[in-house]
């Protein structure tokens, strides 16, 4: 006996009854876990019953809008039936039981008099059929149009229904009579499809009014629609609140979940409340079953692990032993990755564990920093022998930024050996850095440092390195991270390419461009300059020779001598009127006049209105009212740029209009030339100028150019042509 007692006071403390102990302690967070489980199982299931609710409610408002619908077209084609318009009564009826067979979901369908009286019906009103609502009468009658009535709770034999009126109008306007339709408010749940999937056979479906009357309900139960049967404390507590969910009793006593909701009802025009109700058990059967099944399986689970737990507590002391001295060997062999793979606990093989791979630890982390030394001295090694070979300045910066390799080509370039590694200047070895624009970059914002802040590579990135000597050198920065092994960020290489000859290439080239763009100038200036002088040439020398000659030949028509030489007199006449509008013609198409005395509005609508008038276009001219004359030349490149671009309409496009518009737009004048002609490929087009074919685009483009203006072509083929012009508002000088 006294040996039993002490096997028992031994058991707490060995390892098979901590093993056993931490088992069943492991299990409790599984019970926690399976009953939170539980509950949320639970909140789903009532989060879902309200979503259901929801589901039927859309339902039954979109059934609703569609009887609406349907409802006004019956009436709207019983209204202007034969029988109805000639008030044939016996005609009517078989009319009224023709649609009502085709819709049965009518309580009643008749036709009233303007009097009120009931011509046909397919059920006596009063018997089973409803009541005439005389509100509705008296809608229709003053609307004019169709009416839908107030809820009407049944009273006696008769049942709740809903009137809806629709009046019958004659050729002469008149109101020949009213049809009705009486509509039963549970017609939605009698012709929902699927109500018997969204409300399972234990639950109920109740639909209320603001006075907790019942207007339907599924499945269908006494008494009456109309009467209250729920009871009094949950129909208070559902009209407390709008929408919610609550537990609750029923009549018999059976405790169940309710949820309820309030929709707006557009065939009773009324608020009202929706009820789905479930007893709880039916609600969380599933859940129960799932939360019972789930705490067997634990229990089963539970036993499992404590007959493991008490058989082979031997396998699991002996284990982690063994796995300490199978990891000893292997670090004794010389691999650093041994690890007992054990649990770090408290215990005695816990601390032992853990003290052995902190060691491992240590000796694998020591070897990868002799390695990783050894591959930085050996990339450093390989690049020192081939920095001499790169014809452009290279530089190796570690991942602080100081200095470390460069070649001869670099201090070139600098001007000057690098500073000091320990020194403030670091990231270049150059003396100072420019941005392109000339503001000077601090060596911190350099692109090296941006590789080595970022570890992202830079590509031809230009600044300026200054020299000691003032000098500054245009160059071209790359950068690109070194990595280690592992892809720690250890340095960067930079490469400065100098591009001092680029750069003087493409000033030179610019030089030449502006020395031809300011040669086109003078040579546009001086067409238009020439032009204006054959224009004022041919106006005032010619023009005045020939209205001279015009007149002295109508003299000698009109003396008394000239009666033999008349016929030759008059065709002289007409040749040099032919020939004083043709030299009137050329004068103004090489420089109208119109443009220097009036500007460039003026000149634009008479030019405008011309070609509308010899091609035959519907034309339209708009422009914004400048508050002055604009510079003759800016007004003279616009001016050509809209000529050519409607002499292109008339020759081209095939157009039957077109619209000019001139508009000013903050500091710009822009030009737009619209026609809705065939249009053409924009890129084609423009191709074909290049290569010679056609030099209106490129004329057009070279005078908006030339004044510092652009200009865009918008088309395709078959979408008609838009040109836009944009010039600088550049005002008229006194010396202009």
């Amino acid at each position: 006996m006294q040996i039993l007692m002490q096997c028992i006071s031994r058991i707490p403390s060995g390892l098979r009854f901590r093993l056993l102990l931490l088992v069943l302690i492991a299990c409790v967070p599984l019970v926690g876990l399976t009953l939170r489980t539980a509950s949320e199982a639970r909140r789903r299931e009532r989060a879902n019953w309200n979503q259901r609710l929801q589901r039927i409610q859309q339902l039954a408002s979109i059934e609703e809008a569609r009887l609406l619908g349907q409802t006004r077209q019956v009436l709207l084609a019983v209204s202007e039936a034969a029988p109805v318009r000639s008030g044939n009564e016996r005609a009517c009826y078989r009319l009224l039981n023709e649609v009502y067979s085709n819709h049965p979901n009518y309580a009643n369908l008749g036709v009233l008099t303007t009097n009120g009286d009931v011509l046909a019906s397919v059920r006596p009103f009063g018997d089973g059929g409803g009541q005439p609502d005389p509100q509705v009468f008296r809608q229709v009658l003053q609307q004019r149009g169709f009416a839908l009535g107030e809820y009407r709770p049944g009273s006696g034999a008769a049942k709740p229904v809903v009137n809806i009126g629709f009046p019958a109008i004659d050729r002469r306007g008149q109101i020949q009579a009213v049809v009705l339709a009486a509509l039963e408010p549970d017609w939605c749940i009698r012709l929902f499809s699927d109500l018997k999937v969204q409300v399972p056979g234990s639950a109920t479906l109740t639909e209320m009014d603001a006075n907790g009357a019942i207007l339907a309900r599924y499945p269908p139960t006494e008494p009456g629609k109309g009467q209250p049967v729920l009871d009094q404390p949950l129909v208070k507590a559902v009209h407390a609140e709008s929408r919610g969910t609550l537990e609750a009793r029923d009549s018999k006593g059976v405790l169940g979940w309710y949820a309820f909701a309030t929709r707006h009802s557009e065939l009773l025009n009324a608020d009202v409340v929706s009820i789905l109700g479930i007893p709880e058990e039916a609600l969380f059967a599933s859940a129960n079953r799932q939360l019972t099944r789930n705490l067997a399986w634990l229990g089963v689970a539970v036993c499992l692990a404590l007959a493991l737990g008490w058989v082979g507590s031997d396998v699991l002391v002996v284990r982690p032993v063994r796995a300490l001295v199978r990891a000893s060997a292997r670090l004794a062999g010389g691999d650093l990755s041994a690890r007992t793979g054990l649990r770090h606990g408290t215990d005695e093989l816990g601390q032992l564990s853990r003290t052995f791979d902190h060691m491992a630890e240590a000796l694998q982390e020591r070897e990868r920093q002799r390695q990783l030394a050894e591959e930085t001295l050996q990339a450093r090694d390989q690049m020192m022998r081939q920095l001499p070979l790169f014809p452009a300045a290279v530089c190796v910066c570690d991942q602080f930024g100081a200095v470390q390799l460069y070649n001869r080509a670099a201090v070139e370039l600098w001007g000057c050996e690098p500073p000091d590694p320990h020194a403030s200047q670091s990231f270049c070895g150059s003396y100072l850095l420019f941005h392109p624009d000339g503001t000077p970059m601090p060596h911190n914002e350099s692109p090296m440092a941006e590789t080595l802040r970022t570890g992202i590579q830079v590509q031809s990135r230009e600044l300026l390195v200054g020299r000691p000597d003032g000098t500054r050198v245009p160059v071209l920065a790359s950068v690109v991270p070194l990595r280690d092994s592992e892809g720690s960020l250890m340095g960067a290489v930079s490469c400065l390419q100098d591009i001092s000859e680029r750069k003087r290439a493409e000033e030179r080239l610019q030089e030449t461009h502006d020395r031809l763009q300011l040669l086109s100038r003078r040579l546009v200036e001086s067409q238009e300059t020439e032009r204006r002088h054959i224009a004022r040439e041919l106006h005032d020398e010619v023009g005045q020779s020939l209205t001279v000659a015009e007149m002295n030949l109508q003299a000698v028509l009109n003396s008394p001598t000239a009666s033999r030489l008349k016929e030759h007199l008059n065709e002289s006449l007409q040749a040099v009127g032919r020939v004083l509008g043709q030299v009137r013609d050329i004068s103004l198409s090489l420089r109208p006049s119109m443009l220097d005395d009036l500007g460039l509005e003026p000149a634009l609508r008479w030019y405008t209105r011309q070609q509308a008038g010899l091609t035959g276009l519907q034309a339209a001219f708009e422009a914004d009212t400048l508050k002055d004359r604009l510079d003759p030349v800016i007004e003279t490149a616009c001016f050509r740029v809209a000529q050519e671009a409607l002499t292109n309409v008339s020759r081209h496009a095939d157009a039957r209009s077109l619209t000019v518009t001139l508009r000013q737009e903050d500091d710009r004048l822009h030009l737009v030339v619209r026609d809705d002609g065939v249009g053409f490929d924009v890129g084609a087009q423009r191709q074909q100028a290049v290569q010679g074919a056609s030099l209106g685009l490129l004329s057009m483009e070279e005078r908006a150019t030339l004044v510092e203006g652009t200009l865009e072509l918008r088309s395709a083929p078959g979408q008609g042509t838009e040109v836009h012009a944009w010039f600088p508002l550049k005002w008229r000088s006194p010396e202009s």
